[in-house]
């Protein structure tokens, strides 16, 4: 999957809060960035990196009909405050939009992923995964080791 990189100017995650629920840690962008329906059905769900020139962020991607945009023209996302304030490197001047490039987040950054979730009882569950990830691996190194 390819990436997408356009303009893109920051609506609220309540923009259609009676019809839509987003839950934190994801994002929404016009279905029309992304033309091919078997691509958006894939992407859905998955872990996405946004990058700015000021900064990333990761996200997971969802899409909806009722935002504005195509790859020709700019575009809507919605967006929580602190992933747009990481994307903007923390300026005290907020811009109306910003250039963004979305791409698919790889496997070597998952542990960031889960350290970095928006959510704080999903960023606890994930970093103490990480940290008995380490710790069995761990054990298993100096179960092997030869004293």
């Amino acid at each position: 999957m390819k990436s997408i990189t356009g303009n893109f100017r920051r609506v609220p995650p309540s923009f259609n809060s009676e019809k839509t629920n987003i839950p934190l840690g994801w994002t929404v962008i016009s279905h029309r960035l992304m033309p091919n329906k078997s691509d958006r059905r894939i992407a859905h769900g998955k872990w996405f990196q946004l990058k700015s020139s000021q900064g990333a962020t990761y996200r997971v991607l969802r899409f909806s009909a009722n935002l504005k945009g195509t790859p020709d023209t700019d575009a809507d996302v919605v967006l929580d405050w602190p992933a747009w304030l990481e994307l903007n490197g923390f300026s005290d001047n907020l811009p109306e939009s910003l250039e963004i490039k979305i791409s698919k987040a790889r496997w070597w950054q998952l542990p960031y992923l889960a350290a970095a979730h928006p959510d704080p009882a999903t960023r606890l569950s994930g970093i103490l995964g990480i940290v008995s990830a380490i710790l069995g691996i761990m054990s298993l190194f100096l179960a092997f080791m030869p004293f």
